[in-house]
């Protein structure tokens, strides 16, 4: 359980670094990419928070 929590935060953190990425570095065509690229950024925020959360509920999974 320790590891796919630890796998899925990984890649929530990943996604979430490569569009802030994508934003920052100039990459948006046009305002449609901007949106979408920054509703991307708030669910995997959302997701991650709720990941987080969810594993609250045990104490072994706290330092994630």
């Amino acid at each position: 359980m320790l590891e796919f929590a630890e796998a899925v935060l990984k890649e929530i953190r990943r996604l979430r670094d490569d569009t802030a990425f994508a934003v920052l570095s100039n990459r948006v065509k046009d305002m449609e990419q901007y949106k979408q690229l920054m509703g991307r950024l708030e669910g995997y925020t959302f997701v991650e928070d709720a990941v987080k959360q969810l594993l609250k509920s045990n104490p072994d999974l706290q330092d994630l």
